[in-house]
């Protein structure tokens, strides 16, 4: 019986029944003070969407990034393992030469005057910047060009209007 509750009590937890809140300005001390590279963002929302989550510095994963969050998974199948697509998440991570060939059909584009790849039929980008790539991932290939085209830094000085910095790697690297 004990092995049943904590079942229930388990699937219950994965199910929510309203949105998280919306993080404000208060909540954004840690990553705002994360100095080993700009982490991008578009906002406290975007299109209306709230951010409702962002990487700590303390928690810092360096294969992983620092990463923000957009809106919430409500309308997912809890039965289907992965089923879950935020309207926007943003990762920034420190740039390793790496091959783009495992992301299937992609298309090079510049971005803000820097190089980028679409792909996933345009619902993710990768943008190179400075000494980091930035990956944008949407719900549809819309939202994630117009979040590609507003990033601008949380924890440095600039704005969406500003072109992002070149990169400081070798042309041709990313989308081998």
């Amino acid at each position: 019986m004990l092995g049943l509750a904590v079942a229930a009590t388990a699937l219950l937890a994965g199910c929510t029944t309203h949105a998280p809140p919306p993080l404000g300005p208060h909540d954004l001390g840690s990553p705002r003070s994360f100095r080993l590279f700009p982490i991008y963002w578009a906002g406290l929302r975007f299109e209306g969407i709230p951010l409702t989550q962002v990487d700590r510095g303390r928690d810092y994963d360096p294969s992983l990034g620092m990463r923000v969050y957009y809106g919430s998974c409500l309308h997912t199948n809890p039965l289907v393992a992965g089923s879950c697509t935020l309207p926007l998440e943003i990762n920034t991570v420190a740039y390793k030469p790496h091959s783009n060939v495992g992301l299937g059909p992609r298309i090079r584009t510049k971005i803000r005057g820097v190089p980028a790849v679409i792909y996933d039929q345009g619902d993710s980008i990768e943008i190179y910047s400075g000494t980091v790539a930035i990956d944008v991932f949407a719900d549809n290939p819309g939202r994630a060009l117009r979040a590609a085209e507003a990033l601008r830094p949380l924890n440095f000085r600039g704005t969406s209007r500003e072109p992002l910095p070149r990169p400081q790697y070798q042309p041709g690297t990313p989308s081998s």
